[in-house]
C-alpha cells in the first residue's frame, strides 16, 4: 500500500505536550475560515451556499458524537502531559458524592469548594477534573492533582471529609498510562469488558472534563514537510503510535489524516 505522507503532506499540525508530541498530517489543506454559523439551537447557515438548515438531532448522548469525544479525551491526554513532572508528584483521587448526585449543574460549586479545601490543607497544585455518569444517573468525579514537589501523604478518610465518599491513589507507572487509564476507565465497561459501553451514560453537550487556572496546556502550530522529517530523525523523539483515518467524498477524491503520538526521551 502506498504512503501518502512518504514525499509530502500539504498540511501538518504539530502539538507540543511538553513530555509527548502529536503530529497530525493531512494530504489536504483544511478551510481556514468557517464555513457555516450558527445561527440559535435549531439552525445553522451555510456560507457557500447561502443556505440555512436544520441541525441533525438524532444524536441524543454524548457517545453518539465520536468526534466530540475524541477530541475530549485527546485535549485530556494532553493535559496530563503538558502537566506531569514525575510520578511522585501526581495524585489521582476519586470522588463520590454521599448521596445519589443526579443533577450535573451541581458538579462545579461543588468542585470549586472541594478544591479550596483541598489546597488549605495539603498547599498549593494545578488538577484537571473528569466527570463519570453512571447508567443509573449518578455523577462522579475522577481528579487528577499535580504538584510542583513530592506529592503529600493524602489519608482516605481526611480528603474524604471535605466530600464524600474518596479514594486516594498513587501513582508509579508512564504518564501516559494515567492518560490511557483514566479514558479507558470513563468510556469502558468493566463489568460487561465493552469498551465505549459507558459512552451511552453522556448527555450530548456534557463537558466531560474542568482544569484550574494554573494548568499548563499544549502549544499548537504548524510545520513544515521539513521540519515534520527532521523530527522523525530526532534521537531525541520516539513513536509510541500512529494511524490513519480515510474518506472518499462523492467526487472520488480520499481524504487521509495520520495521527502520531511521539514520546520525548530524556
Amino acid at each position: 500500500m502506498t504512503d501518502p505522507f512518504s514525499h509530502s503532506a500539504p498540511y501538518i499540525k504539530f502539538r507540543d505536550c511538553r513530555n509527548t508530541v502529536q503530529v497530525t498530517l493531512l494530504n489536504y489543506v483544511p478551510p481556514c475560515e468557517a464555513r457555516i454559523d450558527k445561527v440559535n439551537d435549531d439552525f445553522y447557515y451555510v456560507r457557500s451556499t447561502h443556505e440555512l438548515r436544520l441541525y441533525n438531532k438524532t444524536a441524543t448522548v454524548r457517545g453518539d458524537n465520536k468526534r466530540s469525544i475524541r477530541r475530549a479525551f485527546n485535549n485530556i491526554k494532553a493535559i496530563i502531559n503538558c502537566n506531569y513532572e514525575s510520578p511522585e508528584n501526581v495524585r489521582f483521587l476519586t470522588l463520590t458524592y454521599a448521596e445519589n448526585m443526579t443533577v450535573k449543574e451541581r458538579i462545579p460549586k461543588d468542585a470549586h469548594r472541594f478544591f479550596r479545601r483541598l489546597r488549605g490543607a495539603y498547599g498549593s497544585f494545578e488538577y484537571l477534573y473528569c466527570k463519570e455518569r453512571q447508567g443509573r444517573g449518578v455523577w462522579h468525579l475522577h481528579v487528577v492533582v499535580f504538584f510542583d514537589h513530592r506529592a503529600p501523604y493524602m489519608e482516605n478518610e481526611d480528603v474524604a471529609a471535605m466530600w464524600g465518599f474518596v479514594n486516594v491513589q498513587g501513582f508509579s507507572d508512564d504518564i501516559n498510562n494515567l492518560g490511557n487509564y483514566l479514558c479507558a476507565y470513563l468510556t469502558d465497561d468493566k463489568e460487561t469488558g465493552k469498551k465505549g459501553a459507558r459512552l451511552l451514560n453522556y448527555e450530548a453537550g456534557v463537558r466531560l472534563y474542568n482544569c484550574s487556572k494554573g494548568i499548563a496546556r499544549p502549544i499548537e502550530r504548524t510545520m513544515s514537510y521539513d521540519e515534520y522529517m527532521e523530527l522523525r530523525s530526532d534521537e531525541g523523539i520516539k513513536e509510541v503510535s500512529a494511524r490513519e483515518s480515510n474518506l472518499t467524498l462523492d467526487t472520488g477524491r480520499t481524504l487521509t489524516v495520520r495521527y502520531e503520538l511521539h514520546r520525548k526521551v530524556f
